[in-house]
């Protein structure tokens, strides 16, 4: 599994370096890489979760995924401790990336590779539960405003929608028609390759130097990329779930801090270039820290 990880982790390095190729050639800009991003989010993203649920009802995964519903809250809540402890609380934009994963572009596509499709099942609840945190507490954090917290964007975020549209089709009798089916897996295909480009792009149009130079951004991208996965890895441990569910549990807790926190940082009035910094940081350190957390989780489970 090790192995099939650094394989997708070198592809998708690959993929980074072209977007990387495409900002410095003036090829995409800022509004370019806005654009992919949302084609992902709004796309490729929902057409993978949607997929995910098209399966037959099967109440053993109905139970496996409320032990992972549980797992996400523990996850979250000790996530949110670890940054408050270990982080300056006026670090605000730190503790976000630290509690705030990507499991969306990042997880999604190496969970497909390691364990299969029907794995982006569990990664979906993953996401609902942090997408309401993170319009909840994460907009409290970031803001420092209660009066900011919308839960119309919880309601209309495309993972959501996605995920209302999915529990429909596993829980009815429902059978896509061959053409959607093939609409869905085309469009799902394309999740990976834009979010590694719009990653890409980011990168290359991002000053590395200047952005490097400030150390916060090591305390808290350890914290995200090291210390969160291997917490959540102990807590997998005692649950009474199969195997490769903790591991996509683990998987998920491993990835890169969520773009949100350089979205969210210049939406309102944070340190944007910090945040940036941690996404692209962190992005690019997981590609040597998921393999080790991954080589744990395999020893350990």
């Amino acid at each position: 599994m090790v192995t099939v990880l650094i394989k997708q982790i070198l592809a998708m390095v690959a993929m980074m370096a072209i977007g990387v190729v495409l900002a410095r050639l003036h090829k995409v800009d800022e509004k370019g890489a806005t654009q992919l991003s949302t084609i992902a989010m709004y796309v490729a993203t929902p057409a993978v979760i949607i997929q995910a649920f098209a399966v037959e009802f099967n109440p053993e995964q109905l139970i496996n995924a409320a032990w992972v519903a549980l797992s996400v809250v523990i996850a979250l809540a000790v996530s949110t401790l670890i940054s408050r402890v270990l982080l300056a609380r006026s670090d605000r934009v730190g503790q976000f990336a630290v509690i705030f994963n990507n499991a969306g572009f990042i997880g999604i596509p190496i969970i497909q590779v390691l364990l299969g499709t029907e794995y982006v099942f569990y990664v979906t609840i993953i996401i609902a539960l942090s997408t309401l945190y993170l319009w909840t507490y994460g907009v409290v954090l970031i803001s420092g405003d209660r009066s900011m917290v919308s839960l119309k964007k919880v309601a209309t975020n495309p993972a959501i929608i996605a995920l209302a549209v999915g529990l429909v089709l596993f829980f009815l009798p429902i059978e896509l028609p061959s053409v959607v089916s093939s609409v869905l897996s085309s469009m799902g295909s394309l999740n990976t390759g834009l979010a590694m480009i719009v990653i890409g792009a980011n990168l290359g149009m991002a000053n590395i130097g200047l952005m490097f130079s400030d150390l916060r951004l090591f305390r808290a991208g350890a914290l995200r990329l090291i210390a969160v996965p291997l917490t959540v890895l102990a807590i997998m441990f005692l649950m009474p779930i199969p195997c490769e569910v903790k591991m996509t549990l683990v998987i998920a807790q491993a990835t890169p801090c969520a773009a949100a926190t350089s979205m969210l940082a210049q939406l309102f009035g944070g340190d944007y270039q910090y945040g940036t910094g941690l996404v692209i940081m962190t992005a690019l350190l997981s590609m040597l820290t998921m393999p080790i957390v991954l080589t744990i989780a395999i020893a350990v489970l």
